[in-house]
């Protein structure tokens, strides 16, 4: 005796239904496929499953006894080969994420230490950009998950919030300010400022905060990445309002950091996942480890 899957899901589908043409079109079937499975499979048993008339069908006594065996048959089908998959991703597999550049820099490297101690063969693609970027690589599904600031209302993303990043004054350590306890936004009126572009989520933050305290403020130098910000104030160039991971990811031995309070400033970085899209295996495991790393 010899029964397919197939013809399993297609008796489970007729009796869960109730209808035929309801089953033959959730499994995108010909009601004449649909049937010739339904017969094959009663033929395999030698029994009938179902009471047919021309306006109903109904579940025979055999075929109601029959229904919870059919249905742990394929789940038991589905788990096995969810499990090979499983183990075929973890052998073999590569998980795809994006992440804003500081992440990358500060917190990553341990983390996928501590991945590739555990999955040898998986490798780890890595899409390293501004916010934006991150937010499109996971909407088009590029990535299986970003690492990022708060997409706030959005039908197509979650955040999980991970760490709050408070931001910081960056002043060269021979600066007046260099052992300050604290500034104020207000107190940077006069400074000479360095500023990342306009592209960049802090950028945005910032401007956002100024307006409602209604502050205005001078940059002096602008650059695009948060990197080469960094690297002006360590040069002396001048001050950066910059969050504080941002900082430490870098190299800067000139750079010292003064808290800003009044008002003092954060930024929630998080994991990014698509509402619609679940991960692989292998990528959920490494968004468990970078949370526990975080945590």
């Amino acid at each position: 005796m010899k029964v397919e899957n197939s013809e399993l899901e297609a008796f489970v589908a007729v009796a869960e239904l109730g209808s035929f043409q309801k089953a033959a079109d959730k499994l995108h079937l010909t009601q004449p496929g649909l049937s010739r499975r339904i017969q094959k499979l009663e033929q395999a048993l030698g029994v009938e499953l179902f009471h047919r008339t021309t306006r109903s069908v109904a579940l025979t006594g055999v075929g109601r006894q029959f229904l919870p065996m059919a249905r742990q048959q394929i789940s038991q089908l589905g788990t096995m080969l969810s499990s090979i998959r499983e183990i075929a991703e973890k052998r073999f597999g590569k998980v795809r994420l994006a992440s804003i550049p500081t992440v990358v820099n500060r917190v990553l490297p341990d983390v996928l230490r501590r991945y590739a101690e555990k999955y040898p063969q998986v490798g780890v693609q890595i899409f390293d950009g501004n916010h934006d970027f991150v937010l499109g690589q996971v909407r088009a599904g590029l990535a299986e998950f970003g690492i990022s600031l708060d997409p706030g209302d959005d039908e197509d993303l979650v955040f999980e919030p991970l760490l709050a990043d408070r931001y910081v004054l960056a002043v060269h350590r021979e600066h007046e300010w260099a052992a300050r306890e604290s500034v104020s936004l207000r107190d940077l009126r006069d400074a000479r400022l360095v500023i990342g572009g306009r592209d960049s989520g802090n950028r945005l933050l910032l401007e956002l905060l100024l307006g409602h305290e209604s502050i205005s403020l001078r940059w002096f130098y602008e650059v695009e990445h948060i990197s080469c910000v960094v690297a002006l104030v360590d040069a002396g160039l001048g001050c950066a309002i910059v969050p504080s991971l941002a900082v430490s990811a870098h190299f800067a031995p000139n750079i010292r950091t003064v808290p800003i309070g009044s008002p003092e400033v954060r930024r929630s970085i998080g994991i990014v996942k698509h509402r619609h899209v679940s991960m692989s295996s292998i990528a959920a495991e490494l968004c468990e480890l970078l949370k526990a790393s975080i945590g």
